[in-house]
């Protein structure tokens, strides 16, 4: 169930596995808490308890996360390529999942169900945050993509009724969105067979238990980067200080360098991002890169930071956290890979930064 509680959980769990792509989304929670308060509360419900004829819509916000900076979150808004699935096709939705669960595309379903009077499905696409809907597990295991609708905040609506694959959806999704302004609410069209066949499924609960066990923490003013670094199996790269920062919005895309000045000897890290932190380096070469999952914590306020809200000296800290099995093959790290981000050189499993002899 996701209410007045779970929903702040959902937050700040959704906030890290987005990866920079958003930090704690405090204006998407606070608008969810007033929905909630006027349509009631979800039901989170398993992806096998769909039936196979279901008509299941994917919702999330694309574009840069800067725009949203700029206008509180509108449920109408990101309701409305619902609406006109349902018009245009004729047909009603029995159910919402969101396309990615990282920061306020983990919470804009959420609204989107209680305001529709809809159960929320407890699986997405990604598992995590990746900027591009290429990216997707339902793009890289062939699954459509379409029909897609994508809404912008003066109700101008695009369907794509059908397109070759998922490196199309993104062009024509990128194109859009960027005359859009760089924000656009999308909702796809799918049904609970191929729901079940190509989600990632247990995101939402996982993410919820991940924020519950970080706000527990901040609550008894413990190091909360410690604990979830011990309970996914992760490791701390450097605490130290934001010392540069270069930063650009392009393509519908942020893209930038953040260099880190270590506390512990170590010669500085630089971590790189693209709406998401995607690869983090130091003088010896590459320390992480993507698929892996890259986290820069405020280590004052024990919480995520996205890439929209680094800020020169800044305290943080830069966590590595392992991906999923299934983002490691070699069929889809070409794509998910740095790669795949336009970068030189292949993944690497991860190492601990450099630390500068005594």
């Amino acid at each position: 169930m996701i209410d007045h509680t779970t929903i702040r959980e959902l937050g700040m769990g959704a906030a890290i596995l987005s990866t920079g792509g958003g930090s704690f989304p405090y204006l998407e929670v606070l608008a969810a808490l007033d929905v909630l308060e006027a349509h009631g509360p979800v039901a989170l419900i398993e992806a096998d308890s769909l039936a196979d004829d279901a008509n299941v819509a994917l919702v999330c916000m694309t574009g840069a996360p800067l725009p949203m900076f700029e206008r509180f979150v509108d449920v109408d808004h990101f309701s409305r390529p619902v609406k006109v699935l349902e018009r245009h096709y004729g047909l009603r939705f029995d159910a919402i999942m969101g396309f990615a669960i990282g920061s306020m595309n983990g919470i804009i379903p959420c609204m989107v169900a209680s305001a529709l009077g809809l159960p929320l499905v407890d699986s997405d696409t990604v598992g995590r945050s990746f900027p591009q809907a290429n990216m997707s597990n339902f793009a890289l295991t062939g699954a459509p993509m379409t029909p897609m609708c994508l809404s912008d905040i003066r109700a101008n609506d695009v369907i794509i009724t059908d397109a070759m694959n998922g490196d199309w959806v993104e062009t024509i999704l990128r194109h859009v969105t960027t005359a859009y302004g760089s924000l656009a609410a999308v909702a796809t069209a799918s049904t609970g067979a191929i729901v079940k066949r190509h989600g990632i499924h247990g995101t939402y609960s996982r993410a919820m238990q991940i924020g519950a066990g970080v706000r527990s923490r901040q609550a008894r003013h413990e190091d909360p980067v410690a604990a979830l670094v011990a309970a996914e199996g992760g490791m701390l790269l450097a605490r130290g200080r934001v010392t540069d920062l270069e930063r650009s919005v392009a393509d519908g895309f942020v893209r930038g360098v953040a260099t880190v000045d270590t506390q512990d000897g170590g010669p500085g890290l630089k971590v790189h991002f693209q709406n998401e932190y995607t690869v983090v380096t130091d003088e010896a070469g590459v320390v992480v890169t993507v698929p892996d999952l890259i986290c820069v914590f405020d280590t004052i306020r024990g919480e995520p930071i996205g890439t929209e809200a680094l800020r020169y000296a800044q305290q943080v800290a830069v966590v590595y956290l392992p991906t999923s099995p299934a983002h490691l093959t070699p069929q889809v790290l070409p794509i998910l890979g740095p790669r795949g981000f336009g970068y030189p050189f292949d993944y690497c499993a991860p190492r601990p930064a450099q630390r500068r002899p005594a």
